[in-house]
């Protein structure tokens, strides 16, 4: 019966019901699993091993900016693709610190308590903690806080991000990594406790929302001079961009480059010495890509770095972009639109449908 019923469906839905089929299962699930086999492995070669996530620029969507109708779709979208990435990237990395490098939220600056609070719900709901044994770090962004253009940021707005994401001036992973949230928006720095002598001193690494080699000004030097980083992580420019440059050359802009956007080279990994580039004085920041395609960014993606004995590996894992795949399912719906159309204009009344030609004889009906 069921053959039966098919066999006599019109030859349109006959082809456009398995192809619009075809891109929901290729679009929805097998996409990602081919992004996941492109990925880099990193391979730890020494016990003294840590994996870290870098997650940049989420901006999860807000109720207030988009009045349009098709919001709550769009936002329904914008959180399955950030949860779905985010969850394959996990299961790739197995990381043991996830950092998040600010603007967690689009509306956040904007929202009120109660706004905040189901923003936070979302975002926890998105990205969850993978295990009890994995450190979750947090920083804000001007989207958090302000601070973006002539905002200003306000003093309440940074408790409750403190409160919410209990939020962490300083991080100290086993002896070898310690972690610093340098905020450039507020110009604020965590305290600098005195470097034992006796042990041997961790790598210091510094989180930032924006970057800090961009600005060759003040603050920048003293982050440099008090902190001494071995590498810094930011995010805000949505593009992944890297620099290497020497403390004495800041004053001279610091060159950013791009980093693994090329198709040759998307998946590559670079590789640093870290008490090289200590003993050498120079510099090392990446900028990492947002990894939310709701920020307008064709490329999207996670930072993916280890830290192993002295080396460092860093590599960008990039997704779907789903920019492309709403595309598609928009000109799917031209030819849909097309049948419902002439479906529409046979239901209604001959006189109704604007489809048809019309009967133009207006001459009085004869009596009878």
């Amino acid at each position: 019966m069921m053959k039966r019923s098919i066999c006599r469906l019109p030859l349109f839905w006959k082809i456009y019901l398995p192809t619009l089929a075809t891109l929901i299962v290729y679009n929805e699930y097998l996409i990602h699993i081919y992004h996941s086999f492109q990925w880099a492995e990193l391979q730890c070669e020494t016990d003294s091993c840590i994996k870290m996530l870098l997650v940049a620029d989420p901006q999860i969507l807000g109720n207030t900016f988009d009045t349009k109708l098709y919001w709550p779709l769009a936002n329904l979208d914008s959180d399955r693709h950030l949860k779905r990435t985010y969850k394959s990237v996990v299961q790739h990395a197995a990381p043991d610190v996830i950092c998040f490098l600010g603007d967690l939220m689009d509306e956040g600056s904007v929202a009120n308590d109660d706004q905040f609070a189901a923003y936070f719900t979302r975002f926890v709901n998105i990205f969850s903690q993978p295990t009890a044994n994995t450190i979750m770090f947090y920083i804000p962004g001007d989207n958090d806080i302000g601070g973006e253009g002539l905002e200003t940021i306000k003093s309440d707005l940074v408790l409750r991000f403190k409160q919410y994401f209990n939020e962490q001036d300083e991080l100290t992973i086993d002896p070898m990594l310690r972690i610093l949230n340098v905020n450039r928006i507020s110009m604020t720095l965590p305290m600098n406790s005195a470097p034992s002598t006796e042990e041997p001193q961790p790598y210091t690494v510094l989180l930032s929302h924006l970057p800090i080699l961009r600005w060759s000004d003040p603050f920048t030097y003293k982050v440099i001079d008090d902190f001494q980083p071995n590498v810094i992580f930011s995010a805000h420019e949505h593009k992944s961009r890297h620099v290497k440059t020497h403390r004495n050359q800041l004053a001279q802009g610091a060159p950013f480059e791009p980093l693994n956007t090329e198709r040759s080279n998307r998946h590559e990994v670079v590789e640093f010495n870290l008490n090289y580039l200590k003993d050498t004085r120079e510099l090392l920041e990446f900028i990492v890509p947002t990894c939310s395609y709701r920020m307008g960014e064709m490329k999207i993606g996670y930072g993916y770095a280890m830290f192993d004995g002295d080396k460092l590996r860093y590599t960008v894992l990039w997704t779907s972009q789903r920019f492309y795949q709403l595309a598609v399912y928009s000109m799917m719906l031209i030819p849909l639109k097309l049948v419902c159309g002439q479906i529409w204009c046979g239901v209604l009344k001959r006189y109704w449908c604007c489809c048809r030609k019309r009967n133009r004889n207006y001459l009085p009906l004869p009596l009878a």
